[in-house]
Order: structure tokens, then C-alpha cells, then sequence
């Protein structure tokens, strides 16, 4: 075959099995990293969990994750975990004090800490809940939920609620146009996230001179007794700068907003969500108002909500290793990879090997040489004969030496050469 061809059959060899390559790989890897479509189940598009999902989703796609993220809105929050608790989303977002958490959430994060402001007059004096009794109460709130959950913490006390009168106030309402004219006191259950930050506070500190917010002095009682709650300390002058409020470090209870998934997710996409939600917190912070400080979930048993496996894998530092995580697609790749290999070696053989001469392929030469010897007439030509026919004797001994030549068909090259010879002789003895 000729170098031309060999080379042109090389390349057109190599293409096909370099393509055969990169669509093998891109196969399994596609087959291997196939995108799971879960779904997170949150209230309307107004809100912060929901603003939350849009940012998480994003960060997941950008991250090239192998889950992609479907928001489903509803109306109220309460429907969106009404959707999660009948296994129709995937993740949910609660609230600690929610009296029905579905039996199939694990804990991923703890999103939000929402703080418990009690705040009236300076001149009253509180120190446990229960003396708000005989009062008039606003509670903050969007629907009932902030004022259940108000009552449900007088239950602890004897309280008596035909003495008090509460009700729920829009958000929409000013503060200072209720206090102090038409109530005593207001109790905003307000995240954490956006003390400090959007001047909510001063506004009212101008308008109602000489509010507070008040120390609940009796939090860590509260604390054991009722499930979901927990203690927060309010630092000094962190609602208002000028004036003061509050003026001193106060106590007070506060709820969590958790991410939760569904118990039977896998624990490597669970741990795909861990990564996104610790490794981009600034860009899943929603305005300073929702998600600013995301924490790893309560891992201890006895917690309100048990952490799902994935995320107790991924905070106790636990997490696979790159091969353990992709050992299977490793060796699938390194198994295709041997296969290719052992083609290409073949074919680079085929086309580049010299396949070893044999000693057989030399015989025509002598025979043609003995025609030679025979019409032979004159001294000179027996002479150039001899030489060639010396020549392929040593060509053939130092081929066998140095491996180029195979003794296949020796004993028919030793025949010939002999024949040679003895024409050889007998042509010189014809002409003396």
C-alpha cells in the first residue's frame, strides 16, 4: 500500500474514531447527569420565600446543577404547605409555630429568624406577657396567623382573653396613626433581617414620642414550654440610631423560617441544594428583608424538625469526595476510553507496521540469478553474478541477526542458493 493512502485511510480512521469519542463521553455524561426537575411550593409572587425561589433557581442553573428548580405559587402560605404536605412540591418553606408541619419534612436551612416586638408606651411596664392583659393589643399581620400565635402564648398564663382586646391590623396601616390612639400596645413579628436596615422604625420614633420596645423578660420560659419558639436578644439602638430604641440589650422570643424537603429526596441532590444555598448567600439575599444570614438546620435529635440526611451529611463535613460522587461515570469513561484506545493501537499497527520480511521472499531472486549463470559467456559476467549472488546471502544473515527477517521458508532460500552455486561452479568449469 502506499504512503498516501496509508496516511488518507490514517485520518479519515482517526476522525471517525475521535468522534466516536466525544459522542460516546457526551453520552454518558448526559446519561449520567441527567437534570431532575424538583419543585418548591411557596405563597404569591409578592412575597419574600417567593422572591427567595426565583434568586435559588437561578443560582442552581448557573451553577450547572443536576436539578433545576420549579416554583409553584399559591395564594396564601398556608396553601403552599397544604401542597407540600400532600407530596405535591418537593420543598416547602414553614414557619417554626406552624401547628401542622407535615410528618415528611426534613430540615435543609434555617432561612429567616423573625423576632417578637412588643412595643407601646416607655412609661408601661412589662415584664412578662401576661401583663398585657386588660389592654388593647394590635397584631401585625397579613391574615390571623400572627394573632393565633400571640393567644397561643397567653395560653401559658391565666389569661384572660374577655378582659383584653386583641385584633389583627394590615401591614398596610401605619403605626403611628393607631399608637397611641386607638392601642396600647402593637407586636410586630418581624424578621430579623430587616432590623437595622430599612429605617422602618424612625419613622415611628418621630411621630410617637416616647415608645419602646419592651423586654419579655420570662423568653426562656417560654422558650421550653412552647415548641418552635426560641430567645433572641434585640442589641441597643438597632431599631433606631437617633433616638435610641431600644435603649438598652432586651430579650425577647422569636420563630425560624425553615426550608424543608420532602423525606425521600435523594441525599446528592439534597447536597447539591446545601452547596447553592451556603456557597451564594449574597445572591440568594432578598433586599436586605428575607434570607440575609442562612444557617445549617438544628442536626440534634429531639430538634422541632429532623434534619434531612443529605444536610446532616453535608454539615458534619461528610460529603463525597469527586470520585465517590462520580465514581460510576469514572469507569465507564475509563472502560469506553481502553476500548477506543485498543483501536486506535490496532489501526496505527495496521497502517505503520512493517511486517517482518521472509527469507522465502528471496528465492525468485536466486532463481533468476542461476538464469543468469547459465547464459553466461563470458568471465566478467560470472564474476557479477557471484557478487550478487553474495550479496543476498549476506543481506539474508544479517536480516535473521537483527530481527527484520523471519526464517519462514529458510530451507527453501538454502535450496535455492545452493542450486545457485553449484550453477555457479559448473558455468566456470564450461568456459576454462
Amino acid at each position: 500500500m502506499r504512503n498516501r493512502t496509508r496516511i488518507l485511510l490514517l485520518g479519515l480512521a482517526t476522525a471517525a474514531l475521535t468522534a466516536a469519542a466525544v459522542v460516546g463521553v457526551t453520552v454518558l455524561s448526559d446519561w449520567y447527569r441527567q437534570q431532575t426537575v424538583i419543585t418548591i411550593a411557596v405563597g404569591p409572587e409578592h412575597s419574600p420565600e417567593y422572591r427567595f425561589a426565583v434568586r435559588l433557581a437561578g443560582v442552581l442553573q448557573q451553577s450547572h446543577a443536576t436539578i433545576r428548580l420549579k416554583i409553584e405559587t399559591q395564594e396564601t402560605r398556608g396553601q403552599a404547605l397544604l401542597r407540600f404536605a400532600r407530596h405535591e412540591a418537593d420543598l416547602a418553606i414553614v414557619r417554626s409555630d406552624d401547628t401542622k408541619i407535615p410528618v415528611n419534612a426534613r430540615a435543609l436551612a434555617i432561612l429567616e429568624h423573625e423576632a417578637v416586638l412588643l412595643i407601646g408606651a416607655k412609661r408601661t411596664r412589662l415584664t412578662t406577657l401576661a401583663e398585657i392583659q386588660g389592654k388593647k393589643v394590635v397584631v401585625v399581620g397579613r391574615d390571623s396567623r400572627n394573632e393565633a400565635f400571640l393567644r397561643r402564648l397567653l395560653e401559658q398564663y391565666k389569661f384572660d382573653f374577655k378582659t383584653t382586646d386583641i385584633r389583627t391590623l394590615s401591614p398596610d396601616v401605619p403605626l403611628e396613626t393607631v399608637l397611641p390612639a386607638s392601642a396600647d400596645l402593637a407586636v410586630l413579628i418581624y424578621p430579623l433581617s430587616r432590623l437595622g436596615s430599612g429605617g422602618d422604625f424612625e419613622g415611628l420614633a418621630k411621630h410617637v414620642r416616647g415608645f419602646s420596645v419592651h423586654d419579655i423578660e420570662d423568653a426562656k420560659a417560654l422558650q421550653r414550654k412552647v415548641p418552635g419558639v426560641y430567645t433572641e436578644t434585640i442589641e441597643a439602638g438597632l431599631l433606631s440610631g437617633s433616638p435610641r430604641i431600644p435603649e438598652d440589650d432586651i430579650d425577647t422570643i422569636a420563630l425560624q423560617k425553615i426550608l424543608v424537603a420532602r423525606r425521600g429526596m435523594t441525599e446528592q441532590h439534597v447536597v447539591e441544594l446545601m452547596r447553592a444555598l451556603f456557597e451564594n448567600g449574597r445572591q440568594l439575599a432578598v433586599d436586605n428583608s428575607f434570607a440575609t444570614r442562612i444557617e445549617p438546620p438544628d442536626t440534634e435529635k429531639g430538634a422541632l424538625i429532623a434534619a434531612h440526611d443529605g444536610a446532616t451529611e453535608y454539615v458534619a463535613s461528610e460529603v463525597k469526595t469527586f470520585f465517590d460522587r462520580y465514581s460510576d461515570l469514572i469507569y465507564i469513561g475509563m472502560s469506553v476510553a481502553s476500548v477506543l484506545g485498543s483501536m486506535a493501537v490496532a489501526l496505527y499497527s495496521t497502517v505503520f507496521r512493517r511486517r517482518p520480511h521472509q527469507a522465502s521472499e528471496r528465492v525468485g531472486e536466486l532463481m533468476r540469478l542461476r538464469q543468469r549463470i547459465r547464459a553466461a559467456t563470458r568471465p566478467d559476467e560470472m564474476d557479477a553474478a557471484e557478487a550478487e549472488l553474495e550479496t543476498v546471502l549476506d543481506e539474508i544473515l544479517l536480516g535473521l541477526s537483527d530481527g527484520t527477517l523471519e526464517s519462514h521458508g529458510l530451507d527453501a532460500f538454502r535450496l535455492a542458493y545452493d542450486h545457485a552455486r553449484e550453477d555457479l561452479i559448473t558455468a566456470r568449469g564450461r568456459l576454462v
